[in-house]
């Protein structure tokens, strides 16, 4: 393969010189089968390679992930000691800019992810510390090649490591919903290429990335919405999107009625509780499981009764059902079914609400 091949490996130091001449700013290309390349040094022995870098006694530096091809490749590492952090992001761009002019390969897809400073160094560990910390005594080539960031690795069939990249994605997205959120931006945030991070969404969950996105953007517009008095194009900016029309087209599209609409006839919601997405959706479980599942984990005390054959919640928190005066509805994509919650299963949907109202919607 090109990446790991001595043509690649003499391409890249093509880079780095171009790199030094650009900047005035040396650069270490290390692959994670253990080759270290700059611009005067080419090593393929693991145990060589070692002792070069612990020369290099690098206390600050940053690291720009190689990805070719959907696969992590290696690190481009920056030292920083000498550099503002404007300039070393800067020197990102640099990094593009040389394999532009240095490397003349239209069969494969290189891309330079965002850099890793020091300190956000965690979700690589293991990765570093076989780089950086490996004991002579064992082969570098042992100690990385597995971290394949595409599935087309051994580790392929291991369904623990792809749900730990949704899981990463999930967490990440759910804490981010107020920005704007795409699947290049967020595959650089957790270190995935786009195009990995587009197809195990849409193996697991049966729906696209965007889709999602947008599904849990609306559920939470829909809530400030209701609580808050905050104009629609600034509410449009809260969560993320950054034209007006674009998210009323999106709301309309999932909600059936406009933003400002949904306001004017849900005023009598009075609580709203929403359960995002998790790996647990993929097994055989219904809405009504989940929600038993999510209210447990989180402390919420909820009560439920048989309702013509079918399971039915009709207290959450302390506030329960009133006879033509209040009372829990739920939606489920941000719509609201008409069948019991037990009846719908939750394996291709993507955010769940519980909604209190003193008007049944």
């Amino acid at each position: 393969m090109y990446e790991y091949s001595s043509k690649f490996l003499n391409d890249i130091q093509k880079v780095t010189k171009l790199f030094t001449k650009i900047t005035n700013t040396n650069i270490v290309f290390i692959s994670t089968t253990g080759a270290v390349v700059d611009s005067n040094t080419l090593l393929f022995d693991s145990s060589v390679t070692i002792d070069y870098l612990r020369k290099l006694e690098l206390k600050s530096y940053v690291a720009f992930p190689v990805i070719i091809n959907d696969s992590l490749n290696g690190f481009f590492i920056l030292d920083t000691a000498q550099l503002d952090p404007d300039e070393a992001k800067l020197c990102g761009k640099y990094i593009k800019v040389s394999i532009g002019e240095a490397i003349d390969d239209r069969t494969n897809d290189i891309q330079i992810l965002n850099q890793l400073e020091t300190t956000k160094i965690t979700s690589l560990t293991k990765v570093f510390s076989g780089i950086l910390g490996i004991s002579a005594e064992n082969a570098m080539a042992n100690a990385v090649p597995d971290f394949v960031i595409n599935g087309t690795g051994k580790n392929e069939s291991s369904p623990n490591d792809i749900e730990k990249n949704i899981m990463m994605a999930l967490k990440y997205i759910n804490s981010n919903l107020e920005k704007s959120l795409t699947l290049e931006n967020v595959s650089q945030k957790i270190y995935l290429s786009p195009s990995y991070l587009s197809r195990i969404f849409k193996n697991y969950f049966n729906d696209n990335f965007i889709n999602y996105i947008n599904l849990q953007k609306i559920a939470l517009a829909q809530e400030k919405l209701v609580f808050s008095n905050t104009p629609i194009n600034k509410l449009a900016h809260q969560v993320g999107f950054s034209q007006t029309s674009y998210f009323t087209k999106i709301f309309k599209q999932k909600v059936g009625m406009t933003p400002s609409k949904y306001r004017k006839y849900n005023s009598a919601i009075k609580k709203i509780y929403t359960i995002p997405r998790n790996l647990d959706w993929r097994s055989n479980k219904s809405v009504y499981e989940i929600s038993k599942d999510f209210f447990n984990k989180n402390d919420i005390s909820f009560k439920a009764r048989d309702l013509n054959g079918y399971p039915y919640i009709y207290s959450i928190n302390g506030l329960s059902d009133i006879e033509n005066q209040a009372g829990w509805v739920y939606t489920v994509d941000c719509s609201q079914p008409i069948i019991p919650a037990s009846e719908i299963n939750v394996f291709d949907k993507s955010v769940v609400q519980w909604i209190y109202t003193e008007k049944i919607l």
